[in-house]
């Protein structure tokens, strides 16, 4: 393995890594410090943008907004910001709304199937075995951490399956579509320049009129780790080691998020283990060591 590759590999599992521990901060500010998913998406896109932005103006200077001299990687970046950035983390907060973070996971987590199908198709790509036992591996293994073992919770309604979804098909542009402009530009300045396209959008469809919900020193800490450590730090991270890796690998890896979920919901909230969730771990676990060793680039 390459010393490329292993990168990639390490900075795809640190995105996810920090997923799941955004994914519990907004948990608790949802559901203990009455925080909306609107206002919390509005300012996790706009703030995390512009901190991503203004750090790399100061580094890269007038090479920051290369991207603008081209109309097409423009519309790229505007679909990017907007179908990938925007779209995924409304369409997952909808779906933890009607069902719960355990239930909205699953449904996100078919995202690496949709984009071998895609791959497969579109660009006749065909998935490597490790890729599909990959696939195969985390997926199921999500699904046990997820619903801890009782799959009886999968009777869901309309509305939990096309947010849920929505979801999955968001995650997936995310991976598959910025990839020639994160090659072309670099991550920083087409994730931060995304995320304030995303933001500024979901701020014209919910003006900040006023600050919701409960405020203290624990409220501030949360909002921290979801803007700064899940958004700013784990896009980055996540997004340059897909350029490096490929979406299909960096889509599996990623699916590390429910096991650091689980893990800090162990630590921090006193939730307790099943044997089903152990099995999920060993399933996830599974995928970074078969991708981490096959030979076959994405």
């Amino acid at each position: 393995m390459d010393r490329n590759t292993l990168i990639g590999i390490a900075l795809t599992l640190l995105g996810g890594i920090l997923w799941g521990f955004s994914g519990i901060c907004a948990q608790f500010i949802q559901q203990q410090r009455g925080i909306t998913p609107e206002w919390l998406l509005v300012v996790r896109l706009l703030s995390a943008g512009a901190i991503t932005v203004f750090y790399v103006f100061f580094r890269m200077r007038g090479t920051m907004f290369r991207i603008f001299k081209s109309p097409k990687d423009t519309a790229k970046l505007l679909v990017f910001g907007i179908l990938g950035m925007a779209l995924c983390q409304y369409s997952y907060f909808r779906s933890i709304f009607y069902a719960g973070a355990g239930i909205a996971t699953v449904l996100q987590y078919l995202a690496p199937a949709m984009i071998i199908i895609y791959m497969s198709v579109v660009h006749r790509v065909k998935p490597s075995w490790g890729e599909g036992i990959s696939v195969l591996l985390a997926t199921v293994g999500t699904a046990l951490i997820a619903l801890h073992g009782d799959f009886s919770k999968l009777n869901i309604n309309e509305a939990v399956l096309f947010w849920g979804l929505l979801s999955a098909v968001a995650v997936a542009i995310y991976s598959v579509q910025p990839v020639q402009i994160l090659r072309t530009y670099g991550t920083g300045p087409v994730v931060g320049l995304a995320m304030m396209a995303g933001g500024i959008l979901a701020y014209g469809a919910w003006p900040l009129h006023e600050v919701p919900g409960t405020w203290d020193m624990w409220t501030f800490g949360a909002l921290f780790g979801i803007v700064i450590l899940g958004t700013v730090v784990s896009f980055n991270a996540y997004l340059e080691g897909v350029r490096r890796i490929g979406a299909v690998r960096g889509s599996v890896l990623s699916s590390i998020e429910p096991i650091s979920a689980a893990l800090l919901g162990w630590l921090v909230l006193g939730n307790t283990f099943v044997t089903s969730d152990m099995i999920g771990f060993v399933m996830i676990l599974s995928t970074i060591f078969i991708l981490a060793n096959e030979k076959k680039a994405n």
